[in-house]
């Protein structure tokens, strides 16, 4: 019975689970609608939980000091998974619902039906498993400090009061923005490390300190990639980020914090703010520093300050030389100091050459050694090890990021000009205006602007700078003219070479092998006496042999240069005749012949139909140009011939000849003619000058000399020739830049003839607003010049001789001073550079009031005994004027107050002398 009982008690059990296990089984079918809804629920109590724990670690990293555990990323990420599974589950078996037949009482497939409601129903246990898993007392911990290290920097030298300024600077509460701008190797990156490693070695209330080196070409990601690193943000997954998801991490980061964005190397605008970076503020208190070689970077990122770093010193470049030598190989012989000394000075105080060079000559041991390196310095900087490959490419990324070609040939151009020239401004823009590097423009003021935005824009890039002690003058730093040099003879494409030996002491020209595929040569400034060989140029384009001591030029010197377009002979006084092979240049378009001693220009020289330039500027030994050449130059585009031509001019077939009148006539022929420098010797040829209006318009240069006789015939007093002098300066002579009055029976310059009906027509323009420099010498009758209250911009007033001279500016109540006023109380010379006055006996006022100077630098006074007081205003800013005065005069000048001479005599620097 026991054994009986036993087997059917197993039994029982064996069918009761049977039973369970096939109705759980027919659930999975019959309960598919039950577990649906079911799952639904659970769906939605999956995503709360997710959402709960979602919220709390958004609110944590917030504030940029949190960052989630690991353990809860790892559950963020199995509940998006498991959701997204969730979904999809639901959506099967909704479609499986709603296949259902009879009525929907049915399953039309049990299998699939059997198998998605045993699926849901191991979700809805893994969904409980999950959220229970999800109960989490913290999902984030604090973040360590990102280490900063120690940027590694060579010793700074010579930058402690710039160092001094930037810090000054971060602590200013009202600065958020600081620019560091400089030419290449001149120190940006090292202050910036230093800033950043006193910072990082330092106590400072800066939450973030951030270093980001921007390459050229960056692109908005990559600089999102270095500050993402600096600032945490360089887990491997965030790499992977898109840049909206970067941007709003690093946003997250740093929004409400106090930083420090340290930028190295910007080329051009960097928008921060696409990046994610809040814009520092004096809300905020964070700052950015950023290095550029460009004035107009710091613009663009609109720096509140701007610290331009300019090479060392004579004293701090030589310290900075020898350490790179070493005191060894300085004190090896007691020679050896100043030719190292010698050598420092052709770096130009720019560190990173002080570096390279003093690194490059730190083995040399004999004075020998020494002055083979200066010889070679001269020559090319390229024969140190290094130059080629540390420096010189460093500085051709400023070449390289020129916006233009005419940027970039204007600036090779540059270094044609031997070492340390200081060029003038105006003059430079002439010489590439004429030479076509500036493109055709309409006329003198659109040519000028251009020029001086190339100029301004070689400057703000830091490759070109304005010298200090002459601001209308710029020069090319030694070291950027090896890079330019570097660049035109060993960078360029063979047919653009250039040959360059400018102002080295040559008394031959190199041999002309070297000249065959040469574009550009240049070998000015030098002691060359003759050319005696026929060179082949089939590549020429322009050749420069000025500032040397030519005497001749062999025939046949010009024959094989069919391209040639530039010529420049000027300033070889020695030289007084062309080789007629000259003519054969038939593509050339600029000749310079200026202050050259040529006698006369050969009548051939008409067939140079292309010639767009002809410069015969103080050519005082030019005795013919025959009839018809200057006319039949059609593409003449500048003509200078102030100073030309010399006293013995009777011969005859040649438009020099009485007076100058057959040479306003051809140049009246003339139809592109834009610019002239001229010089009118008779009455007649002012008048013939002065009908033709082109001419008038295109003068910049006036000479008017020798006009005292012969008058009568034509019916004109000497009155009506001032007031025809004054009437070509006010209505046409508008881009007049230098009037010379020389030896001229003249009264008074006016404004108009009196009672003329236009003399109300200028009443609020100036007349002479382009004047620049007013040169009366020998004027006997003149006995003010009133007309200069008509020209603001005045740069120089020079009179010469003028005995009647009384004054210079008349009384207030003098008509033309008043209309000059035109209301304002204080006449206007505000560009005033330079005044000279001699021999004017009968001198009494400057003016009778007083005039500001601000830019007043140089006077002059010599023998004008009458004159007792200077118009100065106490209020000048505080520098020095150089005087040049006679001691007794100096000591009996009078001031009008004890203020003003208090205020003002200590600005000039006297020089007396004793006559």
């Amino acid at each position: 019975m026991g054994s009986i009982f036993s087997c059917s008690v197993s039994l029982d059990s064996v069918i009761s689970q049977t039973c369970n296990h096939i109705a759980l089984q027919v659930s999975h079918i019959t309960s598919l609608a039950d577990r649906l809804r079911t799952l639904r629920t659970a769906l939605q109590e999956l995503v709360a939980a997710r959402n709960d724990v979602q919220r709390r670690v958004d609110i944590a990293e917030r504030g940029g000091h949190l960052k989630r555990l690991d353990q809860v990323q790892v559950w963020l990420s199995a509940m998006d998974a498991l959701i997204t599974e969730v979904h999809a589950l639901i959506e099967a078996a909704t479609q499986e619902n709603n296949n259902k037949c009879l009525g929907g009482c049915c399953p039309r497939n049990c299998t699939s039906t059997y198998k998605l409601g045993k699926k849901m129903a191991k979700k809805k246990v893994q969904i409980l498993a999950l959220i229970s898993k999800g109960q989490f007392d913290a999902v984030a911990e604090r973040l360590p400090l990102v280490p900063v290290n120690i940027r590694p920097s060579e010793p700074l030298v010579g930058f402690e009061s710039l160092s001094e300024r930037v810090w000054r600077f971060l602590e200013d509460e009202q600065v958020s923005i600081i620019g560091l701008y400089g030419m290449g190797g001149v120190g940006k990156t090292a202050l910036l490390t230093q800033i950043h490693n006193t910072l990082a070695s330092s106590p400072h209330d800066f939450d973030h300190l951030i270093w980001a080196n921007v390459s050229r070409n960056q692109s908005l990601e990559g600089i999102q990639e270095k500050i993402g690193k600096k600032i945490g943000l360089d887990e491997p997954a965030w790499a992977s980020k898109s840049m909206e998801e970067k941007y709003e991490d690093i946003s997250r980061v740093l929004h409400g914090k106090k930083f420090v964005l340290l930028l190295d190397n910007l080329w051009e605008r960097l928008d921060l703010s696409k990046a994610g970076v809040p814009l520092p503020s004096e809300q905020n208190g964070s700052k950015i520093v950023f290095t550029t070689r460009s004035e107009i970077v710091c613009a663009q990122m609109d720096a509140e300050k701007k610290i331009k770093l300019e090479c060392l010193g004579p004293t701090e470049a030589w310290e900075l030389f020898r350490k790179k030598v070493g005191d060894d190989s300085i004190n090896r012989h007691p020679d050896i100091p100043e030719l190292a000394k010698i050598v420092a000075k052709e770096c130009g105080g720019l560190p990173l050459a002080l570096i390279t060079l003093g690194r490059a000559t730190a083995c040399k041991k004999s004075p020998q050694e020494w002055s083979h390196v200066i010889t070679t310095l001269k020559k090319s900087a390229l024969e140190f090890p290094g130059m080629d490959v540390a420096v010189l490419p460093l500085l051709k990324f400023s070449y390289d990021s020129l916006p233009s070609e005419t940027l970039k040939t204007c600036l090779l151009r540059l270094a044609l000009y031997p070492e340390n020239a200081a060029i003038n401004q105006r003059r430079l823009i002439g010489q590439w205006f004429e030479e076509g590097l500036l493109g055709e423009h309409v006329g003198i003021e659109e040519f000028e602007n251009h020029g001086y935005d190339v100029i301004g824009t070689l400057i703000s890039m830091c490759l070109l700078e304005v010298v200090p002690e002459d601001d209308k003058r710029v020069r090319l730093h030694d070291v950027i003219r090896d890079m330019v040099l570097w660049i035109a003879c060993a960078c360029g494409k063979e047919k653009e070479k250039y040959l360059v030996e400018a102002g080295l002491g040559l008394t031959e020209v190199p041999g002309v092998g070297k000249w065959r595929l040469a574009k550009v040569i240049s070998l000015t400034n030098n002691n060359i006496e003759g050319v005696t060989e026929e060179p082949s140029c089939p590549n020429l384009e322009a050749l420069y042999l000025g500032h040397n001591c030519l005497k001749e030029i062999a025939h046949g010197f010009f024959q094989f240069m069919p391209i040639l377009r530039v010529l420049d002979l000027s300033h070889n006084e020695s030289l007084t005749e062309l080789p007629s092979d000259i003519c054969t240049l038939i593509s050339l378009e600029y000749l310079n012949l200026g202050f050259t001693g040529i006698r006369q220009l050969p009548f051939e020289l008409r067939n140079l139909a292309q010639l767009k330039v002809l410069d015969l500027t103080c050519t005082t030994q030019l005795d013919v140009i025959p009839h018809r050449v200057i006319s039949s130059l059609s593409n003449l585009q500048s003509l200078r011939m102030g100073g030309c031509g010399s006293t013995n001019q009777s011969v005859e077939n040649n438009i020099l000849k009485d007076g100058n009148e057959s040479l306003i006539e051809e140049l009246g022929c003339l139809r592109r003619l834009i610019a002239i420098d001229l010089t009118i010797k008779s009455i007649t040829a002012l008048h013939m000058f002065l009908s033709i209006e082109k001419l008038v318009v295109c003068t910049r240069i006036l000479f008017i000399e020798h006009i005292k006789g012969g008058f009568t015939c034509l019916n004109i007093s000497f009155i009506e020739i001032s007031r025809h002098l004054q009437w070509l300066c006010i209505n046409n002579c508008e881009n007049l830049r230098v009037l010379s009055v020389y030896d001229n029976v003249i009264e008074r310059i006016e404004e108009f003839p009196s009672g003329s009906l236009h003399s109300s027509r200028m009443r609020k323009t100036p007349c002479f607003k382009n004047l620049l420099v007013l040169d009366i010498r020998s004027c006997p009758g003149l006995k003010d010049l009133n007309m200069v209250t008509f020209a603001p911009n005045l740069e120089m007033i020079q009179i010469y001789f003028c005995d009647g001279m009384e004054n210079v500016i008349g009384q207030d109540d003098d008509p033309l001073v008043g209309e000059a006023l035109n209301g304002e109380t204080q006449i206007q010379l505000s560009n005033l550079r330079e005044l000279w006055l001699v021999g004017l006996p009968q001198l009494k006022s400057i003016y009778s009031g007083t005039l500001p100077f601000p830019r007043l630098n140089k006077i002059l006074i010599r023998n004008c005994p009458n004159l007792k007081r200077l118009p100065v205003d106490s209020s000048r800013p505080d520098a020095k004027i150089k005087v040049w005065a006679e001691e007794g005069w100096w000591n009996e000048l009078q001031w009008d107050n004890e203020a003003t001479a208090t205020a003002f005599v200590p600005q000039f620097d006297i020089a007396t002398f004793k006559v």
